[in-house]
């Protein structure tokens, strides 16, 4: 008796406990709907139980791509004719935007060329209408009798409904301000180094055999880089300016290093605007050679962006201290292979 009536009351304090752990737990449900309920309305709480929307996929984002080419398209055509248009031509006016007969065209056409999209954005999209924001960058000409005005480049934003591909501007264009100029970012590269510096010599060499022809690239290169000479080569001669490296020793010391290297080359003896090669270079068996051209120049981290220059190159620059680097042991070249 005594042995079946503790069983009885065991299992009475089991169950009991379990209807109290049940209570607390509907308690912090009911506790957690309500916070839902008052934040974010009956969204949040239908949201909290069901899984999260699906990311973008590849053939929604080339689609995306192909309407924002659409659009850009359009408001290209658009400001090219608009701009261009003279009086009694509001017919061609009408076919990009309703309520062409309010503008007031000049009585003499401008020609306009080298049209440009410099920004587009997708301001509003529903229910199978999109609405995209372009920024057209054109030059203007205009004829003062004998002579030629060409005015700099000026930028004209139009606002382009899409319906199931088909296009229609919503207004005429405005003209806005160009796309403002940023500040410089620092580059990583701390030391300037003397053209008889190890790095500066193979650096020198690379760029010869890249751009001329000249000698065989390998010799300057890792097996695996993939990197060839240009062919047909565009310059005759490219002879190294400056060579800045993040290496303080310029390769006389470490086995890896980043390398900025600007040259001044030349096509049939004339001069060519100056280009920069930003380089990665390793040293294998005692040798520097370049492993990879960079596409981005070596940058200070964390990014530092420098003082605000006008297009014109006024305004205080950053000025970051170099040190020049002497001859600190001469550079192995390996030998030639056959091409």
């Amino acid at each position: 008796m005594s042995v079946s009536s503790g069983r009885r009351a065991d299992s009475g304090e089991a169950l009991l406990r379990r209807m109290a752990a049940r209570r607390r737990r509907d308690n912090i449900v009911v506790v957690l709907l309500a916070v839902l309920a008052v934040f974010g309305g009956g969204h949040a709480i239908i949201d909290a139980f069901s899984d999260p929307p699906p990311g973008p996929s590849e053939n929604s984002t080339v689609s995306l791509i192909g309407r924002s080419q659409l659009a850009e398209s359009f408001a290209r055509d658009f400001i090219v004719t608009y701009l261009s248009a003279a009086a009694g031509q509001q017919d061609r006016i009408l076919e990009f935007v309703g309520g062409a007969q309010q503008a007031t065209l000049p009585t003499t056409a401008r020609q306009v060329s080298d049209p440009s999209v410099v920004y587009v954005s997708r301001e509003l999209s529903s229910g199978g209408v999109d609405v995209w924001g372009v920024t057209v960058s054109v030059r203007l000409t205009r004829k003062l009798g004998a002579a030629v005005d060409d005015s700099p480049r000026q930028c004209y934003q139009v606002s382009v409904a899409m319906i199931e591909g088909r296009m229609r501007a919503l207004s005429l264009p405005a003209a806005v301000e160009p796309p403002a100029h940023g500040p410089d970012l620092a580059l990583n590269y701390g030391a300037t180094c003397a053209a008889d510096t190890p790095l500066a010599q193979v650096a020198a060499g690379f760029l010869q055999a890249l751009l001329t022809g000249t000698g065989d690239i390998a010799r300057y290169t890792t097996p695996n880089s993939g990197i060839t000479a240009l062919r047909p080569a565009p310059f005759t001669a490219a002879d190294t300016a400056t060579v800045n490296s993040d290496d303080s020793s310029c390769g006389a010391n470490g086995s890896t290093a980043r390398v900025l290297v600007s040259v001044n080359p030349k096509a049939d003896g004339a001069g060519t605007p100056t280009l920069a090669y930003p380089l990665t270079m390793i040293r294998e068996a005692g040798q520097w050679q370049v492993s990879a051209v960079d596409s981005v120049p070596a940058l200070h981290l964390p990014l530092t962006a420098g003082s605000m220059q006008s297009p014109g190159g006024g305004g205080a620059a950053s000025t970051t201290t170099t040190t020049a680097k002497g001859p600190a042991s001469a550079a192995q070249v390996p030998q030639a292979t056959q091409n």
